[in-house]
């Protein structure tokens, strides 16, 4: 069967670090594939910040249908998803107060990209989503979950992205919800100090961002997570207290998410995978004595995710397909 004969529709996965796009076709295969850095540090303030991105994301998506006119014209074209960190709500297409972009506040995203989208003579529908449930869709659609009815992507990268397809849906209330990544796990420190509660969750342990705030706060001064993680393994794992509890607060989180939910399935995904030889094997040691001390019978499959680091993109071209 020819390209042209199969349905298609276009990803934008926008992080806080950087944004990827790709078409994709019906079976969930990427066709085209770009990724370019935000770098969000060039901007002078959270306007200029969104006007710039909205325009990139104009620019890749038309570059795109440029590219592939045949796949991005007709009724076999899908249209256009959409997915970025959150907090956000689904229902209006806002970002609200979202965490990888400062000083943004309410953002009406979906709506500047279409109107972006229409200025440049491409019109066409726009789903919207959370970037870790559209990676839970990719897994649902191509990957380890496809027979799950109830099950999670966890998205371990700059933030904590959580996922949660619960009977066959997102688990979310008036278009917002699944931030589980925001959920406390450090008691001693809740008692004890008057800091932000981000440091408490387990974002604020276990993702990128966290690990380099705690490194800083221990009077390190590395420059990236991989600066980090290099200097851990030539100076005798220096930082395993920092991998230490990064294990132990997904562990947690994951144990929560099997009890809160009796999950078919939990699956890691993310940019920070790439160093799974840190954290995998005690987080999964953790979680397994925490779910049989509870109940063996919640325990939960955890694996990597089969869509890896294309989860975002994959389940944003996927976002299309959902819409009634």
């Amino acid at each position: 069967m020819s390209n042209t004969k199969k349905s298609f529709s276009i990803g934008i996965d926008l992080g806080g670090t950087k944004l990827a796009a790709g078409l994709v076709n019906a079976d969930g295969e990427i066709i085209e594939y770009v990724k370019i850095p935000t770098d969000m540090n060039q901007d002078k303030s959270p306007k200029s910040s969104q006007k710039r991105l909205i325009s990139l994301m104009t620019d890749i998506t038309v570059d795109i249908k440029r590219r592939f006119p045949k796949e991005c014209n007709g009724r076999h074209f899908k249209g256009v998803g959409l997915a970025s960190a959150g907090p956000l709500n689904v229902d209006s297409g806002s970002l609200i107060n979202p965490v990888n972009f400062k000083g943004w506040k309410t953002v009406p995203i979906r709506n500047l990209f279409l109107d972006s989208l229409v200025k440049a003579d491409f019109k066409t529908p726009i789903i919207f989503q959370n970037d870790a449930i559209a990676s839970a869709y990719a897994e649902g659609w191509t990957g380890h979950a496809k027979t799950k009815k109830s099950y999670a992507v966890i998205t371990v990268g700059t933030g904590i992205g959580t996922g949660v397809i619960f009977n066959n849906g997102p688990c979310q209330t008036n278009g917002m919800g699944s931030e589980f990544g925001h959920m406390l796990v450090d008691i001693n420190r809740l008692r004890g100090t008057k800091e932000h509660y981000a440091s408490m969750t387990v974002e604020g342990i276990a993702s990128g961002v966290g690990l380099m705030r705690r490194s800083t706060a221990q009077g390190f001064n590395y420059n990236s997570v991989e600066e980090l993680v290099l200097a851990h393994k030539q100076d005798g794992n220096k930082h395993e207290d920092l991998f230490s509890d990064m294990s132990t607060a997904l562990a947690m989180l994951c144990f929560n998410l099997s009890i809160g939910f009796n999950l078919e399935g939990i699956y890691i995904s993310g940019g920070l995978i790439k160093i799974k030889d840190l954290f995998l094997k005690n987080m999964k040691s953790d979680y397994n004595r925490l779910i049989k001390e509870f109940n063996p019978a919640y325990k939960s499959t955890i694996d990597i995710a089969k869509t890896k680091n294309f989860a975002g993109v994959i389940g944003a071209a996927y976002l299309p397909y959902t819409k009634k």
